[in-house]
């Protein structure tokens, strides 16, 4: 449900009816998954909220459509993926499940793999990410002989994991060029309005190029990594990202308060930015991601502008 506002932009109406419409879905890529247009991110149930709360947000989330759900071994030191697991007991098969590992070498990525596993509580994930492509280096350490590709391959081959993928935040090069040269099933990247502020868009080329690919695109930053709190409403910033080339959009929730409020701006399945909203929104976006608090995620340390 939508209302003309005065200054003649669109403003969302809440309704409590909304979190009990359908949850829009599309296609992940090739996988044969069709993914909640929402995907629940696993960044900040691992240390801004108690087990019980994080275990109750997942399982509201999943009551509410949300069928995809994204967290990395990374994320409070496995404390992410360990109360996921506890979420998951008894909804493991109504749920695709992503995780990822930042070991570079084979025999570290074996053992974060292992370790994932077991806090996850499953035999098999859906989608293992290589986390967080960085520059030319990271690349050649990715690519490699005995790489974390190459674990990969074997645990897919074994049955614990169904499809390949890679993320990153900053280095669009590397990810242009590894998705060309490494037939992955999905890319993890930024795809929020705050990268159209810094002018580093992954939708220049990173995201056509997967896409002709049949790679599935998982956006994520749509709220600037939590900083959209410091912006006058989250609602134009979602807007934005649904109305991309994307298949999900990634989003973590503090509690359960920020988790209804997503679920519902998605499912009243809002109407794109104008040119002029997108526009006016760029300053507002550019402001609130210039610092960062202790504890925030500043993705955008390598591209800010002056």
């Amino acid at each position: 449900m939508t209302d003309q506002q005065s200054d003649g932009t669109i403003g969302i109406a809440a309704g409590q009816d909304d979190l009990l419409a359908p949850m829009p879905a599309r296609p992940l890529g090739r996988t044969g998954w069709e993914a909640s247009l929402l995907t629940l991110g696993g960044v900040k149930w691992e240390t801004r909220a108690s087990e019980q709360e994080a275990v109750a947000l997942i399982r509201r989330a999943i009551d509410l459509g949300v069928n995809t759900i994204d967290t990395a071994a990374a994320y409070g030191n496995g404390e992410s993926e360990r109360r996921l697991g506890i979420a998951l007991e008894g909804l493991r098969d109504r749920i695709w499940l992503n995780t990822k590992t930042g070991k570079r070498d084979a025999g570290a990525a074996r053992r974060e793999m292992d370790a994932s596993l077991e806090r996850l509580r499953t035999d098999s994930v859906d989608l293992m990410f290589v986390h967080a492509l960085d520059d030319e280096a990271d690349y050649r350490r990715v690519m490699g002989r005995d790489s974390v590709l190459r674990a990969m391959e074997e645990y897919r081959e074994a049955g614990h994991i169904r499809f390949i993928g890679v993320s990153g935040h900053w280095h669009r090069h590397s990810m242009f060029r590894i998705i060309r040269e490494y037939p992955f099933d999905a890319i993890l990247v930024p795809t929020g309005l705050f990268n159209v502020a810094y002018e580093y868009d992954y939708f220049t080329d990173v995201v056509p190029e997967a896409q002709q690919r049949g790679i599935a695109v998982l956006g994520m930053k749509v709220f600037g990594a939590g900083r959209v709190l410091a912006a006058a409403s989250i609602e134009p910033y979602l807007r934005y990202a649904l109305h991309q080339p994307i298949d999900t959009a990634v989003i973590g929730c503090d509690n359960m308060e920020q988790l209804e409020q997503t679920v519902r701006l998605v499912k009243q399945q809002p109407p794109p930015l104008s040119e002029q909203e997108q526009q006016a929104l760029l300053p507002e976006a550019h402001h609130v991601t210039q610092h960062f608090e202790r504890g925030e995620f500043n993705w955008v340390r390598h591209y800010r502008k002056g």
